[in-house]
């Protein structure tokens, strides 16, 4: 009796302190897991809708060249619901207090979490969709975008259809004017060489009120400023001091402003599409029809691979009609061409009220 007495003791002993101890580890689990779970949830989920949203305008540029319908949807919102629970668990033996010592199990303890995140999608459809397409960019987007550009002149050959009456051959859709081959050259160099800019006027009113500031010519790009205003058509004697030209969205010709006719979205996928490595047997059997109007490999913006094998190193891939599409990772170029279409995409897009307006899909993932 007085053996059991002592185990009894010790068992309300031990029962206080594993209580002591699940209070403890709630407390901590309750500190801890949620910036763990944080730390190691965020990037996760950041990483895979980055490379869906990825693989969804690959498959686009793929369909819209194949005559295929597609549809986009933007991830809305991501929310996860954290679930803790905990355990414990303990042996009591009874007997000689020689021999029982030995059959006691020791304190076990823990605390446990399980995470259900649920993702709502927008689809991206409607009117609003089709006229963010189809409708053309603005100069004042353009701008934007082409602000960190590497090579400006690649920007603006892709989204300029007109500039002051100069044809973009890039689709064929006009007969090329041989001048816009040289102007885009001249463009980009004096871009790089920061010897045009392109400024808001000082005191203007609208953010999108783009000037050309044409500064510190004369002793290095002379030449060039007079061939670029030349073949624009620009009435302007360059004598090294500034030029000033406002930078409109317009058609035709002017004498002194900038003129430019730019393309839609969905123009801009054409341009992409047109890089696109089409299986032989896909063109003989009529699945897709071959481009009609020949794109300089110098010109082209991206390339994007096919191959029956799922590729080794790939940045993005699709698989498309029983073929992988993708762009290598060893194609800087490609890379730099994508992420910058990534980023036209969100820019384009991109609208504060579609959450609201349009219908959400949400999935909860168990």
């Amino acid at each position: 009796m007085k053996v059991l007495r002592t185990v009894m003791n010790k068992t309300k002993t031990t029962t206080a302190s594993m209580l002591v101890l699940l209070s403890a580890l709630g407390f901590y689990g309750c500190a801890v897991v949620g910036p763990q779970s944080i730390a190691a949830g965020r990037g996760v989920y950041a990483e895979v809708i980055n490379r869906t949203e990825d693989e969804q305008i690959l498959n686009v540029i793929v369909r819209q060249r194949y005559d295929e319908t597609f549809g986009m949807m933007s991830v809305a919102s991501v929310t996860a619901n954290l679930r803790f629970s905990t355990q414990a668990g303990t042996n009591i033996g009874i007997g000689d207090s020689d021999n029982y010592d030995g059959n006691l199990v020791p304190l076990s303890a823990g605390v446990a979490y399980e995470e259900n995140p649920t993702i709502s999608y927008v689809p991206l459809s409607g009117e609003e969709f089709i006229r963010r397409m189809l409708s053309p960019v603005s100069v004042n987007q353009w701008v934007l975008l082409g602000g960190t550009a590497k090579h400006p002149g690649h920007v603006m050959a892709l989204a300029t259809r007109r500039i002051n009456g100069l044809q973009n051959p890039l689709l064929g859709e006009a007969p090329a004017s041989p001048e816009f081959q040289r102007f885009v050259e001249l463009y980009d160099r004096l871009r790089r060489a920061a010897v045009l800019d392109i400024v808001i006027a000082p005191g203007s009113k609208s953010e999108g009120n783009y000037f050309w500031d044409i500064h510190d010519y004369e002793e290095a790009h002379g030449d060039s400023v007079r061939e670029l205003l030349d073949l624009l058509g620009i009435e302007v004697k360059p004598d090294g001091s500034a030029i000033i030209l406002p930078l409109r969205e317009a058609v035709g010709s002017s004498v002194s402003a900038i003129h430019v006719q730019t393309r839609s979205a969905f123009a801009v996928l054409q341009v992409f599409g047109t890089g696109i490595e089409i299986p032989s047997p896909h063109l003989e059997a009529g699945i897709v029809e071959p481009v009609t109007w020949a794109v300089p490999e110098e010109r082209r913006f991206i390339t994007i691979r096919s191959s029956e094998k799922r590729p080794d190193d790939a940045t993005v891939q699709i698989r498309f009609r029983d073929r992988w599409f993708y762009i290598d990772a060893t194609d800087t170029l490609s890379k730099r061409a994508f992420v910058f279409l990534q980023t036209f995409i969100g820019m384009r897009l991109a609208d504060p009220g579609a959450a609201q307006q349009a219908p959400v899909l949400t999935v909860p993932v168990n």
